[in-house]
């Protein structure tokens, strides 16, 4: 069993930091190390003794506007600091009433306590934060995958029947994570996306709700994400979370030139491209990067196609030629491709099938014909076929 909690607390009224420090420190799991009703003190305090919760006591007078008596002091503004500079601190809110809960819960609070305060209703913050600090993920790797879909692995396997309450949720967090590489993404930008006709308040409403649902998503599933709430926008911490985008990008940045010795892992990273970047999601803000990946990812496999070719490794030409007919199959050079490793094995039967599906497809989509290239390829691959008979 882990020790005491560490906890600090912060709020306007002497006395309602000293009535906190007894209920907390009366659940015998909770240790008080700091008290603080300046803003500034708590911050520096916080710094120093690294603590495991924060309880932040807030009521009408020192939520939203300073209180007279205490300088620079705002109970939703110091808990906003203290996730940007310590994300990994619970911070617990404990008021009078439940109006500030919304945005207690859009800053990312573990919870949001009414006094006064229950034993048995505290022991269950006590539990959940004690959950969460006994068990600290080991030797665990976590990876966003946007290929195709938008899901998660977890040591390398897919978490199946992730649940989002709400489609705009899931929305939300793609495009937090498709923004992740932006120092914070605006809210009033997520607001024109998501929520273009409601009306100001509202719409924030929605994306205070959805925000405090990605969490929850996140969070059931094991995922460390933080979603720190800024004054108008959001900034999202992957910690060890990694993108599949990103690392394959980087790999096969690395594989300039194509070898005998590299081939097989060639092969892998074109394995993982398993279709367009969140193609089956529909989002009309993903084109120019679905376009980006798109382009990086046939160039590659176009390169790694003609080295089998050329290295006579047919099998496995055949094989990426056909998933790449697959994925893009209004593309022509999927075609040819396949004819000329067809041609290579004998195989006639599989040259003039693929040469009657490129026609019936450019007719079909296009009220055309095949390129020049390719019919001048198969008027002489006839007349060589004809010429051995």
């Amino acid at each position: 069993m882990i020790g005491l909690l560490k906890a600090v607390t912060i709020g306007s009224s002497i006395l309602e930091i000293a009535c906190s420090v007894e209920i907390l420190e009366s659940t015998k799991q909770i240790k008080v190390v700091g008290n603080y009703s300046n803003e500034h003190k708590a911050i520096k305090g916080i710094e120093q003794i690294n603590p495991d919760v924060v309880f932040i006591i807030i009521d009408g007078s020192n939520s939203k506007n300073y209180n007279a008596q205490v300088s620079n002091f705002c109970g939703l503004k110091i808990a906003q600091k203290i996730k940007i500079k310590h994300p990994h601190v619970k911070i617990v809110f404990m008021a009078k009433s439940k109006e500030y809960a919304v945005e207690a819960f859009e800053l990312g609070a573990a919870d949001y306590l009414l006094i006064p305060v229950s034993q048995s209703r505290i022991q269950k913050t006590i539990e959940r934060i004690m959950n969460d600090r006994e068990n600290p993920p080991v030797n665990e790797t976590y990876t966003i995958g946007c290929f195709k879909n938008l899901h998660f692995k977890y040591n390398d396997k897919e978490i199946k029947n992730v649940k989002w309450r709400t489609s705009k949720a899931k929305e939300l967090f793609a495009f937090l994570m498709h923004n992740r590489n932006e120092t914070v993404v605006r809210k009033d930008v997520i607001i024109d996306l998501l929520w273009p006709e409601e009306d100001v308040e509202k719409a924030y409403d929605k994306l205070y709700s959805a925000i405090c649902q990605v969490r929850a998503t996140l969070k059931n599933i094991g995922i460390d994400i933080d979603i720190v709430s800024r004054d108008h926008a959001y900034e999202i911490l992957f910690n060890n979370v990694s993108c599949e985008v990103d690392d394959w990008e980087k790999e096969i940045k690395k594989m300039s030139v194509i070898s005998d010795e590299n081939i097989d892992y060639c092969l892998e990273l074109i394995d993982q491209y398993t279709g367009d970047y969140l193609a089956e999601e529909s989002y009309v803000w993903v084109e120019n990067e679905q376009e980006r990946l798109r382009v990086l990812y046939q160039a590659f496999s176009n390169e790694v196609l003609q080295y089998l070719y050329n290295s006579g490794k047919y099998t496995e030409a055949s094989l990426l030629a056909l998933k790449n007919q697959q994925l893009y199959p209004y593309l022509q050079d999927s075609y040819l491709m396949l004819m000329r490793i067809y041609d290579k094995q004998g195989d006639i039967h599989n040259v003039e099938k693929q040469y009657f599906k490129l026609n019936q497809m450019m007719k079909e989509e296009f009220d055309t014909l095949p390129n020049e290239e390719i019919r001048n390829w198969y008027r002489n691959w006839i007349k060589n076929i004809v010429q051995k008979i």
